[in-house]
């Protein structure tokens, strides 16, 4: 979704004030938000960011997807200095060393733990990072006061750097660290609840699950009116938007400045480049997210799973007589693609989650691989 552009999720915003601002009274609820990729996750933790303005509360915001732990630690050190000194009227600098030379003065035993933890990454002497590196915000609190709100973006990538007892430290920290609030988002829907459910299940500290839907109805046409000023597109086409993308916003925003680079063109033609083109902003997408399965020994029951479900056939077991597998085998292909987040199940009926990628599936990649 387009980041110039906050549009609706008022109440999502107002939960995340009123959380947040508990802090100060010594009332802490860590929030996980889940919800489909491009539903507008990251854009509402922007906002909220953005409008947000206590300077006894110091707000990280951290993405997640990154390569190693060592640049994880740095970019958490670094965020953590550079929204502490926010307010210092120091003129600043993203560079770490700056950043720590300037603590100093205000937390000086908070600077020491992360002197030693950046030598120690020198070093490669990397133990307990993650629980090292989330004490120092408790630290800072006991020498300032101030408490903390830490986002972790996409907060599932954490577990694939490499931390050893990941979620079975995370858990305890949860508990201990009382002057430290998290916010978590995650796309992965499934894996996220599993998490939730199991490796951070606990009787304090415990997430409240906040669930983004995409836009309604009302919501979507708003948008629509919003974004398309200066084109007189009749109610007929937009319901069609709104019913074709199904709210969600990423998709509303790409068609919406589509139609607006193109003003002569019909909504067909933007749609058939955005669809059919091979250099379509939404072809390439959905290519790119097929390719996941490539690797795969099934990869072509996968696709053909999925192209099945797109055309209507929604039972497993119809499925499964089509496609000539066994019923074990089949619900292993269907498991996974329901952990991803693909499909959903409702009883024996399977859908795939995102419309226009079912869609595209049918219309646009099977073709092509008929061709």
């Amino acid at each position: 979704m387009n980041k110039r552009i906050f549009f609706g999720r008022k109440a999502y915003l107002e939960t995340l004030h009123k959380r947040v601002s508990g802090l100060k009274d010594n009332y802490r609820q860590n929030i996980a938000i889940i919800g489909d990729e491009l539903v507008g996750k990251t854009s509402l933790l922007f906002k909220f960011i953005e409008t947000f303005h206590d300077s006894r509360i110091i707000t990280l915001y951290i993405d997640t997807r990154l390569e190693s732990k060592e640049l994880f630690a740095k970019r958490f050190i670094g965020v953590l200095l550079y929204n502490f000194l926010t307010n210092s009227g120091i003129i600043l600098k993203e560079d770490l060393e700056f950043l720590v030379n300037k603590s100093s003065k205000y937390i000086p035993k908070t600077s020491d733990k992360i002197k030693n933890i950046l030598g120690n990454l020198a070093k490669k002497r990397v133990t307990n990072l993650f629980n090292d590196l989330m004490w120092l915000c408790e630290s800072i609190y006991q020498e300032t006061g101030k408490s903390s709100v830490v986002i972790f973006d996409e907060f599932h990538n954490l577990e694939a750097l490499g931390f050893k007892n990941f979620y079975r430290d995370w858990a305890k920290l949860l508990i201990a660290n009382k002057n430290t609030m998290y916010i978590i988002s995650s796309s992965m829907k499934f894996k996220a609840k599993e998490i939730l459910s199991k490796g951070l299940s606990l009787l304090f500290g415990n997430f409240e699950v906040i669930s983004i839907e995409p836009f309604d109805i009302k919501t979507s046409l708003e948008y629509l009116e919003h974004r398309l000023v200066g084109i007189n597109l009749p109610s007929p086409l937009m319901n069609f938007i709104v019913h074709f993308t199904g709210g969600y916003p990423m998709y509303l925003d790409v068609i919406s400045e589509s139609l607006l680079n193109n003003r002569k063109s019909s909504l067909a033609e933007v749609l058939e480049n955005l669809l059919f083109d091979a250099s379509g902003v939404l072809n390439q997408r959905f290519s790119n997210y097929i390719k996941r399965f490539n690797d795969h020994l099934a990869c072509n029951d996968y696709i053909a799973i999925l192209y099945l479900i797109s055309s209507g056939r929604n039972r497993a077991k119809e499925i499964a007589h089509i496609l000539r597998k066994r019923k074990a085998e089949l619900s292993a292909r269907i498991s996974r693609l329901l952990e991803l987040d693909t499909i959903s199940r409702n009883g024996d009926f399977l859908k795939i989650n995102d419309r226009v990628f079912s869609f595209w599936v049918k219309f646009v990649y099977q073709e092509k691989r008929h061709s």
